[in-house]
């Protein structure tokens, strides 16, 4: 009996390693693009497929990629690291005063590249959505002015789903956030002169 447990439970350790290996597999992309240049992501369920898609038609500029966790690797040895100031699934909330206008803004990283956010005025919620980091941030930071005259590096992160929003978070600290939405010319939904956001 003690021997038919042991070989019983000798199968359900194997068949679990045998699932475990199959769901890390199952979201690796490792091919060879059209250009024939290497394009390696380990796990792809970590990025969000605009993201993963960026970085293919950005084949000219280097001759292999390899995204691993945070760490991006052109050429085998240039590494660059996605920002990832912010926890994840961790709400973090950051405000603005006005003079009567209080801001309001929460954010929340769900992985990689991908971050939850929602932005409230005077209580009433403006706008929630889900903003996308672009490949294009290994080219360079934005700067943003503080009122004290004082530039901030920063982060770029875009929803461009109804309207265009765009969320700069503070490289390093994420202490601080710059907030932008813009639907068209006319638009009331229009919010581009948002005070500087401080975390709470």
């Amino acid at each position: 009996m003690i021997r038919l447990l042991i070989a019983l439970s000798l199968i359900v350790f194997a068949c679990n390693s045998e699932i475990d290996k199959s769901r890390k597999g199952q979201f690796e992309i490792n091919q060879i693009l059209k250009s024939g240049k290497k394009f390696f992501v380990q796990d792809s369920s970590q990025y969000s497929p605009e993201f993963i898609e960026e970085l293919r038609t950005l084949d000219s500029q280097y001759d292999s990629v390899k995204l691993i966790e945070k760490d991006l690797i052109f050429n085998k040895s240039d590494t660059n690291q996605i920002p990832i100031e912010l926890p994840v699934d961790e709400i973090v909330n950051y405000q603005a005063v006005k003079g009567d206008t209080i801001y309001k803004l929460g954010l929340k990283r769900i992985n990689f590249t991908n971050i939850d956010y929602e932005f409230i005025i005077n209580d009433n919620l403006i706008k929630k959505g889900q903003a996308i980091l672009p490949a294009g941030f290994v080219f360079g930071v934005e700067f943003t002015e503080t009122e004290k005259d004082n530039a901030i590096a920063l982060t770029q992160y875009f929803d461009k789903k109804d309207c265009l929003t765009c969320i700069k978070i503070e490289i390093g600290t994420a202490n601080r956030v710059d907030f932008n939405l813009r639907c068209d010319s006319d638009s009331t939904m229009n919010y581009e002169n948002v005070p500087i956001l401080i975390k709470k």
